[in-house]
């Protein structure tokens, strides 16, 4: 029991004495890829200088060619002659003083060979080729691809020349096949890394040269390999990727004159050997002293700190039981445990001495718990009470109102027909009396509804929101005076509720939409719902002049407006009517909206199922 208690700890001090060792393994982690870093760099710039020497050494062979063929085109006695042999005898002594060709040819523009330094019977036609049909679409040097001599059935790069009378227009192309050998000649003498390759290829694909294993690659088509096909689509001067043995190697690219491509491969393994070996070699030493560390700090965990740590820790699990007069005594181990055990046979004492203590205080806390729930049991009481107290007071005050507030209308409105020779003065106050008792019945009727939502007894039921909004659109007809509204109303849905205050909530939420958009000559109400797992989400939207997001929590208040009467007609009661039925409902009310921009009111009610 006491060694599976202590083995976490033991490990934890292991870990504690081996992250010493942490900062090393840092310093190697770091050391090797910082190694990495400048051997990948150097690796890189020397693939990509033998690239460029590869491609300097085969750029040569394209100059000195259209150099030759160049200086050929200025003697048209030669190329333009219709003498055969004469043609051939010359093209051959140019084969004779040029070993690095294969062949030298004269070609009619219909793809006909007029004469070549290779000797030929019958007729041979190249209008295949695609330095042939280079030069008749550029009339300029062109390089073509790997290809079979026709004459000379060899493998060759050919490279075409137009031959352009004195108007300028082209009459027959000049063509020179270069020895596929002369160009692996070339790149052996370019330093070669090791176990690395040096490679040239046409457009197409096609191995010209290689260094090594020439004859293994010349004349393999690498036109479907990957590395190939990111080279033509990314033009990436240098990257890496694994070719189709699955080795990882770095390929650095040259072009020569857009016809033909170099690649230097060279094997990413052996680009980090060194550093690996490196690294190898310090986690080695390092992994031995970290066992060094492991064997001491064990030895010591378990002399100097774990024993007596083995017997604190049986008292401590008595004491943890219930036995309060479990001591751990004497202990050895260093000075700093032995003064841990005498504290903690300290501490058994005073627990022991609390225990009692704490009962007894126990027994009066529960005592004063008792009369403190009954206390709060007689406030909650006297709160309601006075609550309903008040609201009987308000309905009774708004009710009692009702009839003198309609005595002043009546009689002030007899009045003003029976004395129509009033002076203006007179006449203007008595219209303040009357419009002033009506707005004051108008405000007892709010407050005898805000009362109603309080008094009045739920009636709970599934009510179809689509049809009470009709129903409430329709009512208020009345307060369009011809005025344009655009109605945007979603797929509501079925909410439990009470349907007679719901109307009440949409009664004044859309009478408010309608009354606050009144200054746009085109009004947009939208009514709809936002997405809510626990509850339904009702909103109402319009276009109206809004109002400022600073004074929203004015909004809900009894008779708070944020609008000047002149402007727009109000007791200030509504929305305090809505939030008291959407709250004794379970739900909750909000607004936001914007100045001159219009407002949106939400109010939630809670799902059934939720």
């Amino acid at each position: 029991m006491a060694s599976s208690f202590f083995a976490p700890f033991r490990t934890r001090l292991v870990v504690l004495m081996l992250l010493a060792v942490l900062p090393a393994f840092g310093l190697v982690v770091y050391e090797y890829l910082e190694q990495r870093r400048i051997e990948t760099e150097r690796v890189r710039e020397g693939a990509i200088a033998v690239a460029r020497l590869a491609a300097a050494t085969q750029e040569n062979f394209t100059k000195n060619t259209r150099q030759m063929l160049a200086t050929l085109t200025q003697f048209p006695f030669l190329l333009l002659g219709t003498n055969r042999a004469y043609c051939e005898t010359h093209l051959s002594n140019l084969r004779k003083l040029s070993p690095d060709y294969l062949n030298f040819g004269l070609v009619e523009t219909n793809g006909n060979v007029f004469c070549s330094a290779q000797p030929f019977d019958g007729m041979v036609n190249v209008s295949d080729r695609s330095y042939f049909q280079q030069v008749m679409q550029t009339n300029k040097f062109s390089t073509g691809v790997y290809q079979i001599g026709r004459l000379t059935g060899q493998p060759a790069l050919n490279f075409g020349y137009p031959v352009l009378n004195e108007k300028g227009v082209l009459q027959r192309i000049v063509y020179a096949s270069l020895k596929l050998s002369s160009l692996t000649d070339a790149l052996a003498r370019v330093p070669v890394p090791y176990n690395g390759s040096v490679a040239v290829l046409d457009r197409a694909g096609t191995v010209l040269a290689r260094n090594p294993d020439a004859k293994d690659f010349v004349g393999k088509s690498l036109g479907q390999d990957a590395v190939f096909k990111r080279i033509l689509d990314h033009k990436e001067q240098i990257f890496e990727m694994a070719g189709t043995d699955g080795i990882a190697r770095l390929h650095a690219v040259s072009l020569v004159d857009d016809s033909l491509l170099i690649s230097v491969s060279i094997p990413l393994s052996l680009s980090l050997a060194r550093a690996n070996e490196t690294l190898a070699r310090n986690l080695t030493i390092l992994g031995f002293v970290a066992l060094f560390i492991l064997v001491a700090s064990g030895f010591y965990a378990r002399r100097a700190f774990l024993w007596p740590v083995n017997s604190l820790a049986t008292a401590a699990r008595r004491l943890a039981s219930g036995d309060l007069k479990a001591r751990a005594g004497k202990i050895g181990g260093s000075a700093e445990l032995a003064q841990l055990g005498q504290a903690f046979d300290d501490m058994a004492q005073q627990l022991q001495k609390r225990q009692s203590e704490i009962i007894q205080a126990n027994e009066h806390i529960n005592r004063l718990n008792q009369n403190l729930e009954l206390r709060v049991k007689d406030r909650t009481a006297q709160f309601e009470a006075a609550n309903k107290e008040l609201e009987a007071f308000a309905y009774s005050v708004s009710h009692d109102l009702r009839a003198p507030l309609r005595h002043i209308t009546s009689f002030a409105d007899l009045l003003r027909r029976k004395t129509r020779g009033l002076d203006p003065e007179s006449a203007r106050c008595l219209e303040f009396i009357i419009s002033g008792a009506k707005q004051m019945e108008l405000l007892v009727h709010d407050l005898l509804n805000f009362s109603r939502t309080s008094r009045t007894e739920l009636r709970l039921t599934q009510v179809q929101l689509c049809g009470l909004v009709d129903e409430v659109k329709q009512s208020v007809q009345s307060e369009l005076n011809g005025r344009v509204i655009k109605w945007n109303v979603h797929p509501l849905p079925e909410v439990h509720a009470d349907p007679a205050l719901l109307r009440v909530v949409f009664n004044n939420l859309l009478g408010n939409a309608i009354k606050y958009t009144r200054p746009r000559k085109t009004a947009c109400i939208e009514i709809g719902t936002s997405p809510s797992e626990r509850e339904h989400v009702i909103f109402v939207r319009d276009n109206g002049v809004g109002f400022d997001m600073q004074y929203v929590g004015k909004l809900f208040g009894v008779f708070q407006r944020l609008h000047h009467a002149e402007d727009f007609e109000g007791t200030g009661i509504g929305l305090a009517t809505v939030q008291r039925i959407i709250v004794r409902q379970g739900g909750c009310v909000w607004a936001e909206g914007k100045e001159n921009e219009g407002a949106t009111f939400y109010f939630s009610l809670p799902k059934e199922n939720a």
